[in-house]
C-alpha cells in the first residue's frame, strides 16, 4: 500500500505555481488563494455566497449575519488583487448561489480536500503557509 505525502505548509513559490496551473479548476485555485491570504477557515469560505463578495472594493462582506459572525472582523475582510481576479472568473455572470460552486451546488469539504491532496497539499497547508509567510514579511 502506497502512502501519499502531503505538504503541511505551502510556500509562496508553490502557491504561485498552483495558481498558475490552468488544469486545476478555478474554484479550487481561488479557494487556495483566500486560504493563503486570510484568517478564514475552509468551511467558512465554502459557505460564502456570490453576493458576499464585493469585487469593486475587494472585500468579503457576507450578507447573512450568520456567515458574517463566523468570520474574523465580523466578515469585513479585504482580499488581494490576485484573489479578486480569481473570484471574478469563479463568479462569471452569476448573481446568486454558492461562491465556490461545483455545478449548481456548493463545493463540498470532501471535494476541496481531495483537490488539495491531489496536488500534494493538505487543505490547511494553504492557510498555514500564508500565516508563516505574513509573519516573515
Amino acid at each position: 500500500m502506497a502512502m501519499t505525502t502531503t505538504a503541511e505548509s505551502v510556500t509562496l513559490d508553490r502557491l504561485t505555481a498552483l495558481l498558475s496551473d490552468e488544469s486545476i479548476d478555478i474554484a479550487h485555485r481561488a479557494l487556495w488563494q483566500l486560504l493563503w491570504e486570510s484568517e478564514v477557515r475552509v468551511m467558512d469560505l465554502l459557505s460564502l455566497e456570490v453576493p458576499d463578495i464585493d469585487l469593486g472594493s475587494r472585500r468579503i462582506r457576507p450578507e447573512a449575519a450568520s456567515r458574517a459572525a463566523a468570520l474574523p472582523d465580523g466578515g469585513d475582510i479585504p482580499i488581494s488583487e490576485r484573489a479578486a481576479t480569481l473570484l471574478t472568473a469563479v463568479i462569471g455572470d452569476r448573481t446568486s448561489g454558492p461562491l465556490f460552486a461545483a455545478g449548481p451546488r456548493a463545493l463540498t469539504w470532501e471535494e476541496a480536500t481531495r483537490a488539495a491532496v491531489e496536488h500534494g497539499c493538505a487543505i490547511h497547508a494553504f492557510r498555514i503557509g500564508g500565516k508563516r509567510h505574513r509573519a516573515t514579511v
